[in-house]
């Protein structure tokens, strides 16, 4: 079986490779819609509220406000990360017999996990083209600013990365581009 680890900034495209994945009958293990699931699900938000001393009251905002402060960061990181891992190796069970599962990992190179996987793939845009993405989504610039000061420089990560996907373009150039890909590995 092989691992492969789709990355990239934030507004990337990360999420739109994934979904083209699923569509093509991948198995595919997202992060970002993990952790999404965690703060829809009353009592694993309690939990992490509670371990970071937050009320329920506007926590999205407090947590958004304070990422930007080391100390807080490490601490949701304590909080939250044993909980994705727990999930994803339950996850990854069902997936055991399949070829090939496609993980969207954000902070790979943040979190130094680029070792865990069989490839290691890097999906790269511009940045002013990456905030308009993040804008349309309905997320603010601060939230955008501080999400891309938190991670590694994309060219730093090119080096890292055995394949690079340029997402510049269309959805429809971004699927050939993955067709591609699939077609070499």
């Amino acid at each position: 079986m092989t691992n492969i680890a789709i990355t990239g900034n934030i507004g990337s495209g990360k999420t739109e490779v994934i979904k083209f994945l699923q569509g093509l009958k991948f198995e595919c293990i997202s992060s970002d819609h993990i952790i999404s699931n965690f703060y829809n699900n009353d009592l694993i938000r309690d939990y992490i509220l509670n371990k970071m001393n937050l009320s329920k009251n506007n926590y999205k905002n407090i947590i958004l406000e304070n990422l930007i402060e080391e100390n807080f960061n490490r601490k949701l990181k304590k909080v939250i990360y044993p909980l994705l891992y727990s999930k994803k190796k339950k996850i990854k069970k069902k997936h055991d017999s399949f070829k090939a599962t496609f993980y969207e990992i954000p902070l790979l190179f943040e979190e130094k996990l680029s070792n865990n996987y069989d490839l290691v793939v890097l999906i790269q845009a511009n940045t002013n083209i990456r905030k308009k993405r993040v804008l349309k989504r309905g997320v603010n610039e601060k939230y955008f600013e501080i999400m891309n000061k938190r991670q590694i420089n994309q060219n730093t990560k090119e080096i890292l990365s055995d394949c690079v996907i340029m997402n510049n373009g269309s959805i429809l150039n971004l699927r050939l581009n993955i067709i591609k890909l699939l077609n070499t590995i």
